[in-house]
Parts: structure tokens; C-alpha cells; sequence
């Protein structure tokens, strides 16, 4: 009797290099802000960092029913995702341009860092979980 494996996806490796980083930034970007600029902006720090974090974990699991799907529309489905990630970024910047404790620097420069890291630790991920790029080439395809 032989099981069938589900396809091995890099999603999981992914979000485990994308998770811990972020999680180590929105404390030490608050952190920082806090001790330079006071309180307001670490709390906009705090909300940047954890608004970039929330929407690009999203977008992983997003990115898991585009791998799941036909490789023909892989590219379409990942821009899709990443369309949906700027949306809802965009979304969460006009919700909190109203708020009054909101420092616009800390919030932009937070999201800029924590961006950063998370997509770094996206493609250590990926990287770490050996995904072939081109599925059986190694096989006798190119000779």
C-alpha cells in the first residue's frame, strides 16, 4: 500500500524565516522608536511594523493556494497577492492618518524595516527549504 504526499510547497519554510524576524522587529522597532522620539512614535512604529507583519503573513498563506494551483497561472495569482498586500496596507494607512497620536515617520520608516526583514527572511525560507526551480530538470532534461 503506498501513500500519496501531498506536494512539498515552500510556503512552510517560508513563514517560519518570515515569523521570528518579525516578531524580533516589531519589539526592537518599538523599542528604538521609544527610546528616541517617546511614546506616540512607538506606538506608531508598533502599528507600522505590526501592519506590515499581519498583511504579509496573509500573503503567504495567499501564496499557498496560488502553489497549490496550475503553474500556468502561478504569476498571475502571485500578483494578485502582492495587488491584495498593497491594498490592504494602502486601507490601513487611510484608516490611521486620522488618528491623532499617529507619527507618519515612525509608521513609514517601522513598515519600511519591517518589510525588509520579513522579505529577507521570506527568501532564507525559501532558500533552506530546497525547492527545485525547474521540477525534473536535474533528471535528464538537458544534456
Amino acid at each position: 500500500m503506498t501513500t500519496n504526499r501531498a506536494p512539498r510547497t515552500p510556503v512552510r519554510m517560508m513563514l517560519r524565516g518570515a515569523l521570528v524576524p518579525g516578531m524580533i522587529a516589531l519589539i526592537v522597532l518599538a523599542g528604538a522608536f521609544w527610546a528616541y522620539a517617546g511614546e506616540h512614535a512607538a506606538l506608531s512604529a508598533l502599528a507600522g511594523a505590526a501592519t506590515v507583519f499581519v498583511v504579509l503573513l496573509a500573503g503567504l498563506f495567499g501564496i499557498t493556494a496560488v502553489v497549490m494551483g496550475s503553474t500556468a497561472t502561478s504569476m498571475a495569482g502571485a500578483g494578485v497577492v502582492y495587488l491584495g498586500q498593497l491594498i490592504l496596507i494602502a486601507a490601513v494607512v487611510l484608516v490611521l492618518r486620522r488618528v491623532d497620536w499617529l507619527d507618519g515617520r515612525a509608521f513609514a520608516l517601522a513598515a519600511i524595516v519591517q518589510t525588509l526583514v520579513m522579505q529577507v527572511g521570506q527568501i532564507a525560507g525559501y532558500i533552506r527549504s530546497r525547492q527545485e526551480i525547474h521540477p525534473g530538470a536535474l533528471d535528464g532534461g538537458a544534456r
